[in-house]
């Protein structure tokens, strides 16, 4: 790979914009194989060197790992947040070359995958895989007649049709485990919503083959 300057890779990278990182390096908070450098003209290699800002790593990609991941409730799914919000970054300050796999809302919780590797990232998030993703719902509310079918068939959203793959009932008007194949931005929210529930609380448990088990909000689990 060729080499590039660091604070084009810092900024491409998500962590600071790149003004951010200039000020960054000319304070002497970033280190290229633990030894610090001050000059903008500074060229790393991302497959060989590694590349720390302010102690954190930033890429040392010897081996691509990928993480399950708890995220849990109040926290963004981005590597920053320009509003000061806590990111799930926040929870791997040891790895900050990792990269979250798709989206879970602020108001969301459960898992989420974050990866060095971007094949990986690519077959779970293009929209042509089709990746399963099941969520537990709970909701207030009554829906209207015939929700359930509305859910299978398709409802009409200010973004096109959407609907589920599977929908099963918990608890009546309540609870319920929902199978989705696509990502966009809200989706199940928005569905429940146009058929007269609030949802209250929205888990993912499963996305494709990899499941939640039993992480704890914050908890991390690397995959062997």
């Amino acid at each position: 790979m060729a080499k590039e300057r660091a604070q084009k890779i810092i900024a491409q990278s998500g962590l600071m914009s790149r003004r951010a990182a200039e000020v960054a390096i000319a304070g002497g908070r970033v280190a290229v194989n633990g030894a610090v450098f001050t000059e903008m003209g500074r060229l790393v290699d991302s497959e060989l060197e590694s590349l720390t800002v302010d102690g954190n790593l930033l890429f040392k990609i010897e081996t691509k790992r990928t993480y399950l991941f708890y995220k849990p409730r109040g926290v963004m799914t981005t590597k920053v947040d320009p509003e000061g919000r806590p990111t799930v970054m926040d929870y791997f300050k040891d790895d900050l070359a990792l990269n979250p796999v798709g989206r879970l809302d602020f108001e969301s919780e459960g898992l989420l995958l974050l990866t060095h590797d971007g094949e990986l990232l690519l077959k779970l998030t293009h929209p042509r895989y089709g990746v399963e993703k099941v969520y537990e719902v709970s909701c207030e509310g009554k829906g209207r007649m015939g929700y359930l079918r509305e859910f299978l068939r398709g409802i009409e959203l200010s973004d096109g049709m959407g609907k589920f793959v599977a929908c099963e009932v918990i608890e009546p008007n309540t609870q319920f485990l929902i199978t989705v194949s696509e990502g966009r931005n809200r989706f199940v929210r928005r569905m429940f919503g146009e058929v007269g529930f609030a949802v209250t609380r929205l888990k993912r448990v499963r996305m494709g083959t990899y499941e939640l088990g039993d992480l704890k909000p914050g908890d991390r689990r690397e995959v062997k």
